[in-house]
């Protein structure tokens, strides 16, 4: 007769060895999640070189606050009436003017994105965490042209 407790640690097992299959076919690999987020990126770093995001950041940093704007991102559901971060873990994105925020803070230059066919609505402001709004009018678009990201001021 085989003893209770061999059955309980076969089942235990058995059930760690299913539970580990299923975990593994919804976890994303860490590798792609990082080349996501350079994705996004690219994307950003796009649309930070257009006229009013590169004017938002300017202005942030010739007021000598921080040698790098904070830049928050957030993507605007206004069906839903929500706003969700852009990026997911801490972001690694900046430049010489900019670095992505994660974190609430005071003063930062925020960037809105909508989807829309083809890439994104977005607009640029500078606001601090209870003033994040849902309303905006869209000072461009950025679309995804093969490899790379183009920004333009298409109508929307």
């Amino acid at each position: 007769m085989v003893e209770l407790p061999r059955i309980r640690w076969a089942l235990a097992v058995a059930g760690l060895g299913l539970l580990g299959t299923v975990g593994c076919v919804r976890t994303v690999p860490y590798a792609q999640r990082m080349q996501a987020e350079d994705e996004k990126c690219t994307l950003l770093q796009a649309l930070m070189r257009q006229p009013a995001p590169a004017q938002a950041i300017q202005r942030f940093v010739a007021e000598g606050k921080e040698e790098k704007a904070p830049v928050v991102v957030y993507v605007r559901h206004p069906e839903e009436a929500t706003l969700e971060r852009f990026f997911t873990g801490e972001p690694r994105c900046a430049n010489d003017q900019f670095k992505v925020v994660q974190e609430n803070v005071v003063d930062a230059v925020v960037v809105y994105l909508q989807e829309v066919q083809g890439g994104y609505a977005y607009d640029a402001q500078r606001s601090s965490p209870e003033h994040l709004t849902m309303e905006g009018r869209p000072q461009g678009t950025v679309r995804k042209d093969g490899t790379v990201w183009v920004a333009g001021a298409d109508a929307i």
